[in-house]
């Protein structure tokens, strides 16, 4: 029995071989920097979840408790969200009655626009 074949063209030669390794490397690296970046963006996007989340229950409390002074600053949330803070300005409408309300709640730098603002009507008169 005669065994046909390829004595010289079997296998891969050492420059195909260091050629589909650089390539699976570049790959992996290219890899690794996309699952970084989601790592950074995921965190990005839970505090402006987490700030929304805040700025709408802190804006809720404004509508309720419209005329108090504790209201009409600013101020730090309690924990587990005292990295958070929020500042409110009031804006007079040019109906009488109704103030505009601005709401911002910043996590870190204003600068980096780390921050969420909301925008309501409320009644000045309870």
């Amino acid at each position: 029995m005669k065994v046909t074949g390829c004595r010289d063209n079997c296998g891969f030669t050492l420059l195909e071989v260091m050629i589909a390794l650089a390539i699976v490397g570049i790959a992996l690296v290219v890899m690794l920097g996309l699952a970084q970046r989601s790592i950074l963006v995921n965190k990005q996007l839970q505090q402006i979840t987490r700030a929304t989340l805040l700025a709408k229950q802190k804006m809720a409390e404004i509508e309720n408790n419209v005329g108090d002074e504790d209201t009409r600053n600013e101020g730090t949330f309690a924990n587990p969200n005292q990295n958070y803070h929020w500042r409110s300005e009031y804006t007079p409408t040019p109906i009488r009655g109704i103030a505009q309300v601005d709401l911002s709640v910043i996590w870190g730098r204003e600068k980096n626009n780390e921050f969420v603002t909301l925008t309501s009507f409320v009644s000045e008169v309870r």
